[in-house]
């Protein structure tokens, strides 16, 4: 069985799983920093607000690796088709 991906499509992929981890970094950033909240919950919102921008930090990373990997494979592909076919106009060896 074969998939056929143009790699058009592969390209696209990749800029949107960019454009998400780049989003992914906003919201890493904006929730860094501990509101000023009275009362016992302090520490927890703080602690909650952290482990979630840590998470989204990882995710940014992840998405962007994931992207530059689709990319690459899409390079890839197209660097061996035009290693397998022949320029127009070439004869070819039989």
């Amino acid at each position: 069985m074969t998939i056929e991906v143009p790699p058009e499509q592969l390209y696209a992929l990749a800029g949107a799983l960019r454009a998400q981890g780049n989003e992914a970094d906003d919201v890493a950033v904006r929730l860094s920093g501990v509101p000023e909240v009275p009362g016992p919950l302090t520490t927890a919102i703080g602690a909650f607000l952290e482990a979630h921008s840590v998470a989204g930090a990882a995710v940014a990373g992840e998405l962007r690796w994931l992207s530059g990997t689709i990319a690459d494979t899409a390079d890839s592909w197209l660097g061996l088709d035009g290693s397998l076919l022949v320029p127009r106009g070439e004869a070819v060896p039989r």
